[in-house]
């Protein structure tokens, strides 16, 4: 994929416009405008992005005056990256590295920064081995820093879950996924973050517009159902539990401690 793109694009393709935030689609908008907010300024702040991809928003950081580092498991994308970066006059405000959260050292990749004030990833959360991810995530922290994720949830009861997973929903509705273990978040994972980190927040997007898992909407039916969910999650907070999405805040990180069941299964010792 990310060859055939490198073959495709002309420069053009690659332009980040720094007067807005690279969205991938109308879906993104408003939380990850929150997600971006909830980072605080960014000129001359420390970034790491997990999950960067092609870079887009990565280079769009940068060019708000943020020092950034993107990593990603995928050798390919990480050259589309790379090429964005130069071409939108970044690259030396950005740099791209292979590797997984779970135990990122940025020193072994070769880089000057060992800490960050700010972390920030796009539907990346519910791909990691929690208790690995967490920890580096605190690890790689600065005092007073923030890490701040955009995630698929699900705190509906356990028999909702089998019901969208089953063979007579799937075959109509099929599942979204990248890889065999991936799944929304849930109350338990919140449980496990509290494990690791003082301060914990999340705050719900989406909830009619789960609608759009199932048919296809026009953008103003998109427009008008953000706006009714906004005024319902607003003046109904138990509608929270049946969002779509979610933007989770992390901060104050607590002890490192060595990694046992109880830390994988965030379970208080």
């Amino acid at each position: 994929m990310a060859a055939e793109l490198l073959a495709a694009w002309s420069d053009a393709d690659y332009v980040v416009d720094p007067r807005r935030i690279p969205f991938a689609n109308r879906e993104h908008v408003d939380f990850l405008t929150d997600a971006v907010a909830r980072l605080g300024p960014l000129d001359g702040r420390r970034v790491l992005e997990v999950g960067a991809g092609g870079g887009s928003l990565a280079v769009w950081l940068a060019q708000q005056g943020a020092e950034v580092v993107g990593i990603d498991v995928s050798p390919g994308i990480l050259d589309v990256a790379r090429r964005r970066a130069a071409l939108n006059g970044v690259a030396d405000r950005v740099r791209f590295v292979r590797a997984p959260i779970e135990g990122f050292d940025p020193r072994a990749a070769g880089l000057a920064v060992e800490e960050f004030d700010a972390i920030i990833g796009n539907n990346v959360v519910h791909h990691f081995d929690r208790a690995l991810a967490l920890r580096s995530i605190g690890e790689l922290l600065a005092p007073g820093g923030v890490a701040v994720f955009c995630e698929p949830v699900l705190f509906l009861p356990e028999w909702t879950r089998r019901a969208r997973n089953s063979r007579l929903v799937t075959r109509r509705f099929p599942l979204h996924t990248h890889s065999p273990d991936e799944r929304s978040l849930d109350g338990h994972d919140l449980d496990v973050m509290r494990r690791w980190f003082g301060r914990v927040e999340w705050t719900p997007y989406q909830v009619l517009c789960r609608l759009q898992n199932f048919v296809e909407l026009s953008d103003g039916a998109w427009h008008r159902l953000e706006s009714v969910d906004r005024a319902l999650l607003r003046r109904l907070p138990a509608a929270r539990h049946v969002c779509r999405l979610a933007v989770i805040t992390l901060a104050d990180p607590r002890i490192a401690e060595p990694l046992n069941a109880d830390s994988l299964n965030g379970d208080e010792a």
